[in-house]
């Protein structure tokens, strides 16, 4: 009888105790308070050409822009002072700036392919941090705007017999303004006349000049750099004359 009872006083203690090493292993699995976050690096950049003045989207590069990136450290949700620290700059895996302090760079894309920015800070707390980033390029384009409401028929855009003015919007060219383009418009592949002060639109009167309905009408525009020839868009919209 006393060794029966002795077995019983045992079981009856397993099960407390499991329960207390269970809650010790999940306490100690709990994220600390005091845990220590890595710094974040949180990195800027800017492509320094030509969009209309009314576009909000992000500026892309294209072959040869200028970019500025810039960057800062954050530690423990404060700016890192970096002042003493060297800081180092690579592009496609090249140097091109190494010196204490420096948080922000500029340069001009190279190729045709996306850019890749790396930056590496030196004995931050006894630490190398580093971030590498891709920034994408762009190709030069244009847009044509009707200035109005489009519509379909046929799977072409209408163009109803009355006064039309048509804009070219250029995005992405490395120019400093309109002036720095050569923008020509075409009517059917003809070249089609324009204000040579206001070269990027074209006024078409389609009543006035008699064209047939339900008829095609190719308008094409174009822009190129005046600055480099190799710079170019085209848009053409094949419309429904109704």
């Amino acid at each position: 009888m006393h060794i029966a009872g002795k077995s019983k006083y045992s079981k009856n203690l397993k099960l407390p105790v499991f329960f207390a090493v269970l809650a010790a292993c999940f306490l100690l699995n709990l994220p600390s308070g005091n845990a220590q976050t890595a710094p974040e690096f949180i990195i800027s950049w800017r492509a320094v050409n030509f969009v209309p003045s009314d576009y909000t989207g992000k500026i892309l590069p294209s072959s040869g822009s200028r970019i500025e990136v810039s960057f800062d450290l954050m530690d423990k949700g404060k700016i890192a002072n970096l002042s003493g620290n060297e800081i180092s700059w690579f592009v496609n895996n090249e140097v091109v700036a190494q010196k204490n302090g420096l948080k922000s760079i500029n340069f001009n894309t190279s190729g045709n392919n996306s850019q890749s920015v790396r930056v590496a800070v030196s004995g931050y707390n006894d630490s190398e941090l580093e971030k590498t980033i891709s920034i994408p390029l762009a190709d030069p384009k244009i847009i044509i705007d009707t200035r109005g409401p489009a519509k379909y028929a046929l799977n072409r855009t209408e163009l109803p017999l009355k006064k039309h003015i048509f804009e070219i919007r250029p995005f992405f060219f490395n120019v400093r303004d309109l002036s720095d383009l050569n923008m020509k418009w075409r009517l059917n592949g003809e070249l089609a006349k324009t204000d040579p002060n206001n070269p990027e639109f074209l006024v078409l009167d389609l009543k006035s000049e008699g064209a047939p309905k339900q008829t095609e009408l190719d308008v094409s525009a174009s822009a190129s750099s005046k600055l480099n020839i190799l710079e170019l868009a085209s848009k053409t919209i094949n419309y429904l004359v109704r």
